[in-house]
């Protein structure tokens, strides 16, 4: 009998702790909507900046060093690119791993909506999480 309180209590514990990495978001459109990256799965160093900007089912970007663009589908909580994600060849051997593995993140992004006033992108890698710009697609 304790063997079983122990284990169901253990599974208790288990349901508990996968809460908070898989928090309900809020569904929402993102077209004409701009946004910086605050978070990723990889750690950042504050002066990296990631810019998105969504419309018309293509999305364009700045990173530290090079620009992206791809087209996306986004539906009820749903999200994904269609084929790969074009961006610039600019060498930039200080944050080149770091646009890598947003590049990696943004085109495995199966899950998007809103936390409160912040745009998340959840994949298996993890959350991206963004704040909100003026809407534009210049990104300067």
């Amino acid at each position: 009998m304790n063997r079983i309180i122990g284990l169901l209590v253990l599974g208790l514990g288990f349901s508990l702790s996968n809460c908070g990495g898989n928090a309900e978001l809020t569904q929402g459109s993102i077209e004409q909507t701009t946004w910086q990256l605050i978070k990723m799965p990889t750690k950042m160093p504050k002066e990296t900046s990631f810019k998105i900007a969504f419309e018309a089912g293509t999305l364009v970007g700045k990173g530290p060093c090079n620009r992206y663009h791809a087209t996306y589908y986004a539906s009820e909580g749903t999200f994904s690119i269609s084929g790969g994600i074009g961006r610039t060849q600019e060498d930039c051997p200080a944050s080149g791993p770091l646009e890598k593995d947003f590049y990696n993140y943004l085109h495995s992004t199966n899950t998007i909506g809103y936390k409160g006033e912040q745009l998340v992108m959840r994949s298996s890698y993890g959350d991206m999480v963004f704040e909100a710009l003026p809407f534009t697609t210049s990104l300067d």
